[in-house]
């Protein structure tokens, strides 16, 4: 039996040479942290007996979706897995030596404050809380991994690596022989989009700190005519604009244009411009689900109106942030607000991962289509 592995496993082993209990494993995207991590973690397991290894992230759905995949794939590799063993319910797996894999999430808080356990893997551990390590960390007596890309500019995690008894490493995708060469393409463009995203998900290391949440966008004279319609979306307000945008998508590129931005508008005012428009009743407008009586009143006047599900702003923003962005000219006030939109600032001038909820109608508009149109189209977003 052989199983391929990469220089995140040869780092493991030599930070159990040099007797280090804590591991923080940092990287860009692909850099096979997570696959090379239970490879490690299995390897280590076989060599002992009834042993415990609990995998956190911070919500469940993130976990199967990724890290139990993995797990599942390297059992096989190692000729081991056995349906009957795993206990998906449950959350566990048993290996043949009575040792105990069990996985959990942060939110599920009896877990983290009632389970003991030998070693621990923090999977994604920048997403967990202070409060989350700490229950955890003190309720584990051996090895402790965690692994990270650096997507936010101040994290407990970083604080480890000051630690006596921390290995700390860090592996982009140029550490991986087995990457894809269309992911290296889809990585490699990102420095031509956003620098501080290059920085975290090519190179493994921080964003450089602004003020400004888009620190690179363009303007067009007009729409290219081979890009396809994406979507429209709808902001409401009434003492802050009412903000409906159009946006249109050719490979990576995202091209914006603004339909109507204008304050104190009533419904009446806005269905209005909007007839006088002329866009197809047909089409589908997302909206703020935080108004679901101005959507039913577009229904009535048979416009498509759909609440959006909304995700998190970051999410949105990351969206926007992985496509090359171009702005129609004519469209001066979302030009103003994407380069005015700003992350907060604390009162020590450290900036915060949450922007100000200030110049963004266009731009909310503009995350309704993305959240709305991307994950309808692909099931869910895995570009890096």
């Amino acid at each position: 039996m052989k199983v391929q592995t990469t220089i995140v496993f040869e780092e493991l082993l030599k930070s159990d040479e040099l007797e280090k209990r804590l591991v923080v494993a940092q990287g860009g995207s692909r850099s096979g942290k997570t696959y090379n991590i239970l490879i490690y973690w299995i390897y280590k397991l076989l060599q002992e007996n009834g042993k415990t290894l609990s995998i956190v992230r911070k919500t469940l759905p993130s976990l199967k979706n990724t890290v139990l995949k993995d797990l599942q794939e390297v059992l096989e590799k190692f000729e081991i897995f056995d349906p009957s063993k795993w206990h998906k319910q449950e959350g566990y797996y048993e290996l043949p030596n009575k040792c105990i894999i069990n996985w959990f999430s942060v939110d599920e808080p009896q877990k983290i404050r009632g389970s003991k356990r030998d070693y621990l893997y923090c999977n994604e551990a920048n997403e967990l809380s202070i409060d989350d390590w700490n229950q955890l960390i003190f309720r584990t007596t051996g090895k402790v991994i965690c692994d990270m890309n650096p997507s936010e500019l101040r994290s407990w995690v970083y604080d480890l690596e000051n630690r006596d008894d921390c290995y700390y490493f860090i592996t982009t995708w140029k550490d991986n022989p087995f990457i894809d060469k269309n992911i290296i393409k889809e990585l490699e463009s990102l420095k031509f989009k956003d620098e501080n995203l290059y920085r975290v998900y090519n190179l493994g290391i921080k964003g450089l700190p602004t003020s400004l949440v888009f620190t690179n966008f363009n303007t067009i004279e007009q729409i290219p005519p081979q890009s396809k319609l994406l979507g429209r979306g709808l902001d409401f307000g009434y003492n802050e604009p009412t903000a409906l945008v159009e946006v249109y998508k050719d490979d990576d590129n995202l091209y914006l244009r603004e339909l109507i931005f204008a304050k104190n508008y009533t419904m009446t005012d806005l269905i209005y411009q909007m007839e006088k428009l002329n866009i197809e009743k047909t089409d589908t407008i997302w909206c703020d689900s935080a108004s679901p009586q101005n959507i039913e009143e577009l229904r009535r006047y048979r416009f498509n109106a759909k609440p959006v599900n909304k995700k998190s702003i970051l999410h949105g923003i990351d969206l926007m942030k992985r496509h090359n962005l171009f702005i129609e000219n004519s469209s001066e006030n979302m030009k103003v607000e994407f380069a005015s939109y700003k992350w907060k600032v604390d009162k020590n001038g450290i900036l915060l991962d949450v922007p100000e909820d200030s110049n963004n109608h266009s731009i909310d508009s503009i995350r309704y289509v993305l959240e709305s149109e991307l994950n309808k189209k692909s099931g869910k977003i895995t570009i890096i």
